[in-house]
């Protein structure tokens, strides 16, 4: 299989690809590279392990010089990112998730193009849901990417998934390991509040869904509320039960029922509820447990 990776000795573009068991949409990911019409970039591969032929795919695709092995039980997201930008020498640092596949031939082109701008510090691009995703996580990935008029009004909004940054400002800015989620939310805002500016770029769409159970969701939105404590300062949150908690649970449930009557998705409407409720009192409980490790100085990373 011919490699999709430049061989220009010193390349403008780096591209960064995480995976872990993956085999079901990294070829077309794969493929998707290889279509690019910004060729200029060489790959670099970071496998937590996969078990399932996604490292078997991967070494079919790139130089086994490039394709770095991490063990997931040990797994940090920011110290995988900070390795990788330092074994990058390119000018731009493209950040894409080996389950998230470009759906143009333009898509490279599209992202790093607003880093001309040296004012503008890290882009992210749109994520699409795929054909098989349950409708309320089709209606999430709408709401956050989109044309981003929705998540503009966010207090902060960033995806690592498919992203791009110069590799001067990920030197300057790493990645903080004391975070096991939102590492990109942590990173993205340090970048704002030193005046950066962030862009988000809608016509640089990857296909990116997951459907998780609830167990799942409630794992990863625990993470995220634990993150919260670590990354926004009291007053930036609305730590309260209500607020927190029972107020975002109403109005979600809210529009998820208009959204799933709309489409006439009893699917949707029947699975609101229980995911909702597993979101929701993950986040409110990893966000009371990140602030009172917060307040003894203990571990946020979960």
């Amino acid at each position: 299989m011919r490699s999709i990776c430049n061989n220009t000795i010193n390349p403008r573009v780096g591209i960064i690809m995480r995976s872990c068991n993956d085999i079901d949409v990294i070829k077309g990911t794969f493929e998707a590279l290889r279509r690019q019409t910004f060729q200029n970039f060489e790959l670099w591969n970071h496998d937590s392990s996969s078990s399932d032929g996604t490292l078997k795919v991967i070494l079919a695709n790139n130089n086994p010089g490039r394709v770095l092995i991490n063990d997931p039980a040990t797994y940090n997201p920011a110290k995988i990112l900070n390795k990788a930008v330092s074994l990058c020498s390119a000018e731009i640092l493209v950040f894409l998730n080996s389950d998230a596949t470009p759906t143009s031939d333009t898509w490279l082109a599209d992202l790093i193009a607003p880093l001309e701008d040296r004012l503008v510090a890290a882009v992210f691009g749109r994520q699409t849901a795929r054909y098989d995703c349950r409708t309320l996580f089709v209606k999430d990935t709408e709401r956050a990417f989109g044309d981003g008029s929705i998540s503009a009004g966010w207090k902060h909004f960033f995806s690592m998934a498919n992203s791009a940054t110069r590799r001067s400002i990920a030197r300057e800015y790493p990645f903080e390991p004391a975070v096991q989620y939102s590492e990109d939310i942590e990173w993205s805002l340090r970048l704002k509040k030193d005046g950066y500016r962030l862009a988000y770029v809608a016509d640089a769409k990857a296909c990116h869904s997951h459907n998780y159970s609830l167990r799942e969701s409630y794992k990863r939105h625990y993470g995220e509320g634990k993150a919260e404590a670590y990354i926004f300062n009291r007053e930036e949150l609305n730590t309260s039960a209500v607020r927190y908690l029972m107020m975002p649970l109403v109005m979600e449930v809210g529009r998820d029922m208009l959204y799933s009557l709309k489409r006439l998705s009893l699917e949707g409407l029947l699975h609101s509820l229980p995911l909702r409720v597993a979101q929701k009192v993950g986040r409110w409980r990893g966000l009371r447990d990140g602030l009172a490790a917060r307040a003894t100085g203990g571990q946020h990373a979960v």
